[in-house]
């Protein structure tokens, strides 16, 4: 197969910072896409534009993707918003899941590269081989969605649900990660599925779910799909190595993880709630290997 790639990442005010290591190591490290897009909120596209716009990379607001929602208030420091149909208010995390789906709906790559903006580069990475394979990489942790895991549980029972399918019995298999590949057609076929099931637009089946997971329900449509799992391929090795819980490292830990990489791992997520600097990150990432 020849065709493109590009790159979609969902952020926010709060992860700004975090948005521009992404940026500055995708710049230094990656190659083979061809556009990477951040889609943010219609209150925070002004300040992410002056910072990030250029000729490999483009800013796009909600309103861009989405109808229009409306702010209503705020609870607990998080913005919610809201618009006929969705039922109760929305807010950005969910937001973000639908910026990604009307994004990948709406541009013309054939594939769609989904990284979240806490991800950084530490190695070069060519994603022109993602895009030339023949088959769409589908991330499956088989098995790993069990009652220990009720949010998961929960996500996976509304998209299948969402499907018009009837939920499995657990354990079950597990989408969810840091770097997503998704495929435009087959994005649109499902979109497509869950509005003829529901008989609503798509964005206000989710929407009204609340409890939803846009990997759970791409992963759970194209699993149950013959034709859609003959163009995907399993794997069970993420490029990205997630450091989700532990004590906040310093530059000596951050060194040894990323000295730990297995050889096909290219990027790093240090999540912020183990309060491991910023700045001990970027140091290391950015001086981890030299560009080949």
């Amino acid at each position: 197969m020849s065709g493109q790639i590009s790159i979609v990442t969902p952020s926010y005010h709060g992860d700004l910072e975090r948005c521009r290591l992404l940026c500055d190591t995708m710049d230094r490290y990656c190659t083979g896409y061809s556009q990477h897009t951040i889609v943010v909120d219609d209150d925070d596209y002004a300040v992410f534009a002056a910072r990030f716009a250029g000729p490999l990379r483009r800013v796009v607001a909600t309103s861009a993707l989405l109808p229009t929602f409306w702010a209503v208030g705020r609870w607990r420091g998080r913005r919610y918003r809201w618009r006929p149909g969705t039922g109760l208010p929305i807010y950005g995390w969910h937001l973000q899941q639908l910026r990604k789906i009307a994004f990948t709906l709406a541009q013309d790559a054939e594939r769609v590269l989904c990284i979240d903006s806490d991800v950084c580069f530490c190695r070069p990475a060519d994603f022109g081989r993602m895009a030339s394979a023949e088959r769409t990489p589908l991330w499956i942790e088989t098995g790993a969605v069990t009652a220990a895991k009720p949010y998961h549980m929960r996500w996976r029972a509304n998209a299948y649900r969402a499907l018009g399918l009837e939920t499995p019995p657990l354990p079950g298999d597990d989408f969810i990660g840091q770097m997503i590949a998704w495929d435009r057609g087959t994005m649109q076929r499902i979109v497509e599925r869950i509005e003829r099931v529901n008989g609503r637009p798509w964005w206000q089946v989710l929407a009204r779910q609340r409890h939803f997971s846009e990997y759970m329900t791409y992963g759970a449509a194209v699993s149950t799909d013959e034709a859609l799992r003959a163009t995907h391929e399993p794997v069970d090795r993420s490029p990205c190595f997630a450091y989700w819980s532990g004590p906040a490292l310093d530059a000596a830990g951050v060194a040894r993880l990323i000295q730990q990489l297995r050889p096909d791992q290219y990027a790093l997520a240090v999540q912020s709630h183990t309060q491991t600097p910023l700045a001990v990150i970027r140091a290391a990432a950015m001086g981890s290997a030299s560009v080949s």
